[in-house]
């Protein structure tokens, strides 16, 4: 079975460098072009289902998918992207003038304790997508290619899911808007590999 992870289109909060985590940004004119052009990609590569986010900016993205593909698109709250509490909505200046001792941290967002927030904790991130990977291995094991439009972080959850990685030793490589993944699963071994990384080569 392979997994094809998509992140979706670029918002305004992306172009402003804003964290989003569950505020519900729309696509903004570039990402409608990009998840155009990502969708073109995916026409003919023999999707057989395609499960999204329910926010809105990766549901954007996961109906234009389905007009390349005929696919009708399954939204589940599993997708959605980690909550980052009370910094949504945020620039990382803002976070440094705000709380100028979590500057060390703020390597683009990636070593800020959501937690501390009133976010998601990163283990339960974790759990959240080990849960979509059991589910998904349940209820769609017949599916050789199987299609999931989410956000950054969760996707990086949800690789190191599938790597067995400890929650504390995350996926620390963050994918770009519009971008696509690939884990291929093989089931007699019980084994993920991460077969694609962050491709975008369909923008080009």
């Amino acid at each position: 079975m392979e997994i094809w992870l998509i992140r979706h289109g670029t918002t305004a909060a992306n172009q402003a460098g804003r964290i989003q985590g569950w505020l519900d940004y729309p696509l903004s004119a570039q990402g409608r072009r990009e998840a155009e052009l990502l969708a073109r990609r995916l026409g003919g590569q023999g999707l057989e289902l395609l499960l999204s986010s329910d926010l809105q900016r990766a549901w954007e993205t996961a109906l234009m998918i389905a007009r390349e593909t005929g696919l009708k698109p399954v939204v589940t709250p599993l997708l959605r992207e980690c909550s980052w509490g009370l910094l949504e909505g945020m620039t990382m200046k803002d976070i440094r003038d705000r709380y100028p001792s979590l500057a060390g941290q703020a390597r683009g967002g990636l070593g800020l304790k959501t937690s501390l927030f009133g976010g998601e904790k990163p283990r339960r991130l974790q759990a959240r997508a080990w849960t979509l990977l059991h589910q998904i291995d349940r209820r769609f094991r017949s599916c050789r290619r199987i299609a999931l439009v989410s956000h950054g972080r969760f996707i990086n959850a949800l690789i190191a899911s599938a790597l067995r990685l400890e929650a504390r030793r995350c996926w620390p490589f963050a994918p770009s808007p519009a971008s696509l993944s690939m884990l291929k699963y093989d089931r007699e071994r019980g084994e993920y590999r991460l077969e694609l990384f962050n491709d975008r080569s369909h923008l080009a």
